[in-house]
């Protein structure tokens, strides 16, 4: 939220006094021990927002410092925020004290943390102090991004803005370079530090040659990409698993891929959990052909028309996001009033489920074309 409003997005009124007022209050009110699992970073994080929308709560970030428990992690969030109030000299003691060699920690789920996540926090603060470690931090976040690891949102966003971070402040000289592709020349010159060229490719065997006509390193990536055909997705699953069926009002199995327009149907979606764990954070994502639309009555008297035990449910016009947790070995089903509106051939998408956090959870469905008749 600070960050975009930096780079001059509009926030919503009051949104961000709102939100200073209880981050305020809470950092005053927080104790350590008051949860069961490490919650100093969960403060110094808060202390560093404080910090970064201009509002640094010295008090607390006095208090949280003379903790015997702060975490390695914690103390480069709160090192950050020292930085960030003019602390500087305060700010590297305690930095001097961390360390970049990040350990896995049994409550890093509990912020939806992980060592690389945690290195990448490191480096925004490496950065606002510039810290010579910001070096050895970026080179080892670049590595594993442009891996093939899978990666959380939580580690791939921060990694993502303290790289852009390190790169403003360091800034980067222009690039001169060259690369020929079927004999065609393409020359790349500019002052960013990063540029983006879509190079189209046949079916085949495909060469491309690159030059460097100036004297600093460039770092070069080939990203390849494709979408398979419509129908032929490839089904996939591991831990979980997903069905979908459609029926009438009267739970009779319907075919959809004939329906007459103006029919009522019933997509009714389970989820299962195959696994010996317990699973948070899981998404399933149900997309619709446009012939077909969302019977949404939940905000009627009638109430209804989309149901299930999710933690939240997402209602837009061409598909219905459900966010929800599964206990080990269980199963929770999810069902969606549609109705064939528009006369056409469409394509239905396959059903889409995954745990948001832990990519070892996941089941991917197959889909399908329907008609809708006169």
């Amino acid at each position: 939220m600070i960050e975009a409003k930096k780079k001059g997005y509009t926030l919503p009124l009051t949104f961000m006094s709102n939100w200073l007022r209880f981050q305020k209050k809470t950092a005053r009110e927080w104790r350590s021990g008051k949860y069961h699992y490490n919650s100093t970073l969960i403060q110094a994080y808060r202390l560093y927002t404080l910090a970064l929308a201009g509002q640094p709560d010295l008090a607390s970030m006095n208090r949280l410092r003379e903790n015997r428990d702060l975490s390695n992690e914690s103390k480069w969030r709160l090192a950050g925020a020292y930085a960030l109030a003019g602390q500087e000299k305060v700010a590297k003691q305690i930095s001097a004290t961390a360390s970049i060699d990040f350990k896995s920690k049994n409550y890093s789920y509990h912020t939806y943390g992980s060592v690389f996540r945690n290195q990448a926090m490191a480096l925004e603060t490496a950065v606002v102090l510039g810290d010579t470690a910001q070096k050895d931090i970026a080179v080892s976040l670049a590595k594993t991004l442009s891996s093939s690891r899978w990666l959380s949102t939580q580690e791939t966003s921060y990694a993502l803005l303290g790289m852009a971070k390190m790169v403003a402040k360091n800034g980067g000289k222009d690039m001169n370079l060259s690369f020929t592709k079927g004999g065609k020349e393409i020359t790349l010159d500019t002052k960013q530090v990063i540029a983006l060229r879509d190079v189209q490719t046949t079916f085949g065997s495909n060469q491309i040659s690159l030059q460097n006509v100036s004297s600093n390193v460039v770092y070069i990536r080939l990203v390849q990409s494709g979408k398979l055909p419509l129908g032929q997705e490839l089904l996939d699953s591991k831990n979980l698993k997903v069905t979908t069926a459609f029926v009438d009002a009267a739970n009779t199995p319907i075919n959809t891929s004939n329906l007459r327009q103006g029919t009522e149907f019933i997509a009714k979606i389970t989820v299962s959990n195959d696994s010996g764990d317990f699973v948070d954070n899981i998404a399933l994502t149900q997309i619709f052909p446009s012939g077909w639309e969302i019977v949404n009555t939940r905000f009627t008297d009638a109430a209804g028309g989309v149901e299930g035990a999710a933690r939240y449910t997402d209602i837009r016009d061409d598909r219905v996001n459900f966010y929800f947790d599964l206990n080990k070995r269980s199963t929770k089903t999810f069902t969606v009033r549609l109705n064939a509106s528009y006369v056409g051939n469409y394509y239905l998408p396959g059903t889409q489920v995954e745990a948001m956090y832990d990519n070892t959870y996941y089941a991917r469905g197959k889909g399908d074309w329907i008609e809708v008749k006169k």
